[in-house]
């Protein structure tokens, strides 16, 4: 395995150095690391190393979470930045193809969403996260429909795969050497913000992993997939995410039974029924087996205060039922303060609501809740057939979203992931590649084809 390692990391040592040198750059302060970061995509766009741009791209994202300035520096301008550039590029060189991205689902909601933010509260952050919502939604999917076409798919997943998990195993050091950046009371927050960040962004990889993995069975030998997965599920324990617990679990129970849409629908309606019998279930799990400590069971009765800002956003909705008050509105708006009278535990929560559905309920408005909701189902019903992984990935996906508000957040590192698993999903390939490192080493390619994304 070591010498499967060896090889893997030599394979990713063009992207390692792209990366080093945006975390070094951060030393020359915010604008050399935004340059920095820009020239890094430029060049690799201008040599059309698509496989490049997309994991320097997502890396970007990934840093502007970070709460060290050695990351966020690069991170947080650059992004900006690299999706303009990526964006630009696809239009100059005709390579739009609308038709391979998910805007056809998500279509909707993004019109919707635009005219609550010209009706209700016009704002030029809105706008821009708005803007910027979209073309993720766009980019992600026609730059992997490019590297696929160019019969990368192999080598960009496995640079992917080994470069993600490379810098969260150089952050799990980190947190031994430099807590205060790298952990949080105890709880490791590695690159991001917070522990929060982890068990979301490890969840969702860790679920992609397994996407992968049923189409292209042979991408990596067993004990090269148990070490990345090991890194991915000691980050959720270390940051002691009971969240991507519960998720992870519907993701494998759901794969195991093979279940579909509208099986995988009532069944997460019968777990709605019965939530508080469950709740009181695993407290008493939880104390048999002597983790109170370990997953917060003191905080577990009001979802770590998330309670109070569901109901003051609940409040806030009221005032703009239909339309929803802007894109964004909850992150520029301050408009929690007004709450904090009725409910002082809100404090705990400024900026964040913690829920999905509520978070694009109150900017969208129930219409915008609507068309997000059938733009998603939509394609799962039309797409279930082609992998076994993805309503499981949907539905573990729709758990992690009741207590987190990514799905609908502009330029995060975890919602490209949702753009990735449908892409994945729905490309068929020609062919697996070979299990043989030596094979691989002649041939860092296969022949692919991607005859329909839709």
């Amino acid at each position: 395995m070591i010498k499967e390692l060896k090889y893997y990391l030599k394979l990713c040592y063009p992207l390692l150095a792209r990366l080093l040198l945006l975390v070094l750059s951060s030393f020359g302060g915010s604008i050399v690391a935004m340059i920095a970061a820009l020239l890094v995509i430029l060049n690799d766009i201008s040599k059309e190393n698509y496989r490049y741009v997309f994991i320097v791209f997502t890396s970007l994202l990934l840093f502007s979470d970070s709460n060290s300035s050695l990351f966020s520096q690069s991170g947080k301008n650059g992004k900006d930045l690299a999706i303009v550039a990526i964006a630009i590029m696809l239009f100059v060189k005709n390579k739009t193809n609308f038709q391979y991205t998910y805007l056809r689902y998500f279509g909707y909601y993004l019109g919707i969403a635009l005219l609550g933010l010209l009706v209700a509260n016009f704002s030029m952050v809105g706008l821009q996260k708005l803007f910027s919502y979209g073309l993720v939604i766009w980019i992600i999917p026609v730059l992997l429909l490019l590297i696929f076409e160019k019969g990368d798919g192999l080598l960009f997943l496995q640079q992917l795969i080994i470069t993600t998990t490379f810098l969260y195993f150089i952050s799990i050091v980190l947190s031994r050497v430099n807590p205060a950046s790298f952990a949080q009371y105890g709880r490791f927050n590695g690159i991001h913000r917070n522990p929060n960040g982890v068990g979301i962004f490890s969840t969702l990889f860790i679920m992609n992993l397994y996407l992968i993995k049923e189409k292209i069975p042979q991408i990596f030998s067993k004990r090269v997939f148990w070490a990345i997965l090991s890194v991915f599920l000691l980050s959720i324990v270390l940051a002691s995410s009971r969240n991507s617990i519960f998720a992870l679990t519907i993701f494998f129970v759901f794969s195991l039974f093979r279940v579909r849409f509208f099986a995988g629908l009532v069944l997460i309606i019968g777990i709605a029924i019965g939530y508080n019998y469950l709740m009181l279930l695993f407290e008493q799990l939880v104390m048999a087996a002597d983790l109170e400590k370990e997953l917060r069971l003191d905080t577990f009765s009001y979802a770590s205060g998330r309670i109070y800002i569901w109901q003051a956003c609940w409040m806030e909705i009221q005032n703009n039922y239909w339309l929803g008050h802007g894109f964004s509105y909850e992150e520029y708006s301050k408009w929690d303060k007004a709450y904090v009278k009725i409910l002082p535990m809100l404090i705990h929560n400024y900026g964040n609501i913690h829920n999905s559905y509520l978070t694009i309920w109150l900017n969208t408005g129930l219409l915008g809740l609507l068309a997000y909701l059938i733009g998603l189902i939509t394609y799962v019903v039309k797409h279930q057939f082609n992998s076994s992984r993805l309503v499981p990935f949907v539905f573990a996906t729709i758990f992690m979203a009741f207590f987190e508000s990514f799905m609908v957040a502009s330029l995060n590192p975890y919602t490209w992931q949702l753009w990735f698993a449908f892409f994945i999903a729905s490309i068929q390939l020609n062919q697996a590649p070979s299990s043989e490192i030596q094979e691989q080493k002649k041939e860092t390619a296969m022949d692919e084809i991607v005859p329909s994304v839709y």
